[in-house]
């Protein structure tokens, strides 16, 4: 299966992990060279499109057409600040937001990358969608709305495991104070939707998951 990425040009190039079968996959944006440490800016969006091409086929399942992955920026960030950008020189995480078209839907990635000095950077897939959750607390949510999801699942003979199809923010996040979110899981062609609200404590972060529909 071929992935080609837009830089200036259309570059081909192979990746034999990401998808199981030979679909049409092709990556098209720009990155930071400074990201691309250790790698070609090819090889880093190889392995972006790695990183979410589990999730982006089971929220889009193989339908015949192209599937794109469309880089669309990428933002430094503070740690445990998703809303405060900082200069890259300073430590920070690098948020890649990716759209992935075709299969009849638009779904927005994200994928969180690391950096490690002369070697490869890290990269974390993370909640899809606009979540302003920092990756830290992206994980102990997802573990809550995938934990309800789950059960609803089982308890309609769904043996398919939950997965998260998107976040949105509701209302304006104000610093130190709590914010919700509205997180869609779906299992088995059913989605659901969970409030998600985070509340900052001192030093910690409260989080709490309630179905909404």
């Amino acid at each position: 299966m071929k992935i080609a990425l837009t830089v200036a040009a259309l570059i081909a190039a192979t990746v034999a992990a990401a998808f199981a079968d030979e679909e049409d996959v092709r990556v098209r944006g720009d990155l930071p060279h400074m990201l691309a440490q250790g790698e070609t800016s090819v090889q880093l969006a190889q392995r972006i499109a790695q990183t979410i091409g589990v999730l982006d086929r089971r929220i889009a399942p193989p339908c015949g057409m192209q599937r794109i992955f469309e880089i669309a920026g990428a933002e430094h960030f503070d740690m445990n600040d998703m809303t405060k950008r900082v200069d890259p020189n300073k430590p920070g995480v690098w948020r890649i937001s990716v759209y992935g078209k075709g299969c009849w839907a638009t779904r927005l990635h994200n994928v969180y990358l690391f950096p490690r000095g002369s070697s490869p950077a890290e990269l974390r897939a993370g909640v899809p969608g606009r979540t302003l959750a920092s990756v830290k607390y992206q994980q102990s949510a997802t573990q809550l709305v995938l934990r309800q999801a789950n059960g609803i699942a089982q308890r309609l003979n769904c043996g398919s495991p939950a997965f998260l199809t998107d976040s949105q923010l509701e209302g304006p996040k104000v610093p130190g104070k709590a914010w919700r979110e509205k997180w869609s899981a779906q299992a088995c062609g059913i989605t659901r939707t969970f409030d998600v609200t985070f509340t900052p404590d001192g030093t910690k972060m409260r989080i709490m998951a309630v179905l909404a529909d």
